[in-house]
């Protein structure tokens, strides 16, 4: 798969409770909800080129059934970057 492919696929969330985990280490998705979180760990790694400590996946009441909502924490003091270009 293409970078521009898992874009497509992955949808960060930035609300405000999401903000305040993003200064803690911990990012927040809406994906596929087949995705399995070996799956899940692989697609973030390999997007963002960072190292995964944990994920913690659920569904949110009354939504599509088709969405999961991931929750996943970094190693260390790494960070992501959500801008691409059309080059990666």
């Amino acid at each position: 798969m293409t970078r521009l492919v898992y874009i497509y696929m992955i949808r960060p969330i930035l609300t405000e409770k999401s903000l305040r985990l993003m200064e803690e280490g911990q990012y927040t998705f809406d994906l596929n909800r087949e995705w399995t979180k070996p799956q899940i760990k692989f697609f973030v790694e390999d997007l963002f080129n960072v190292n995964v400590r944990s994920i913690r996946t659920y569904r949110l009441p009354r939504q599509l059934k088709t969405q999961k909502r991931a929750i996943i924490q970094l190693q260390g003091n790494q960070t992501l970057d959500y801008s691409f270009t059309e080059e990666e």
